[in-house]
């Protein structure tokens, strides 16, 4: 782990501490990004994590306009950690744990495994390539996504 996704880590333990269930208006405006079937996938997902992929996907908005498969990409890139029911303290031990190297229980493992878990979710359902990409946690880009939304992208995930 790099010391910009520490960082990032460490903030959105502390986030998570003030984050509010997505408001109506807020709601209305994730439906309207997705699809029906990555709809089910986001409102399948803690709030919190709703939380900060609204977060996330503002910021691409902000940055990028009315680009959907970006705003799409951002709402959906941890989709994959509602397989685990780790709460912020159970996922900030698993991720220490693992990087000590301590045997985790299968909830922690799952949720150390939330990219790739998503961009399976995400290809199942037929989402596009860059909401699997980048669901997947891919460090680089992969062909057929512009190298600028994908730094916009990262960008908004580690604001």
């Amino acid at each position: 782990m790099n010391l910009r996704h520490a960082r990032h880590l460490v903030t959105r333990f502390f986030g998570v501490l003030r984050d509010r269930p997505l408001s109506p208006l807020e709601q209305v405006s994730v439906a309207e990004s997705l699809t029906v079937d990555e709809a089910k996938l986001f409102w399948e997902q803690h709030p919190i994590d709703q939380r900060h992929a609204y977060s996330v996907a503002a910021r691409v908005a902000g940055a990028l306009g009315d680009h959907r498969e970006a705003v799409a990409a951002a709402l959906l890139h941890d989709v994959g950690k509602r397989h685990s029911s780790a709460g912020p303290i159970g996922r900030s031990l698993a991720t220490v744990g693992d990087l000590a190297g301590i045997p985790l229980p299968e909830d922690w493992r799952r949720y150390r495994k939330h990219d790739e878990l998503g961009a399976a979710d995400l290809e199942r359902i037929g989402a596009g390539p860059l909401s699997i990409a980048f669901a997947a946690g891919q460090k680089m880009p992969v062909d057929e996504i512009e190298s600028d939304v994908w730094e916009v992208l990262q960008a908004a995930d580690d604001a």
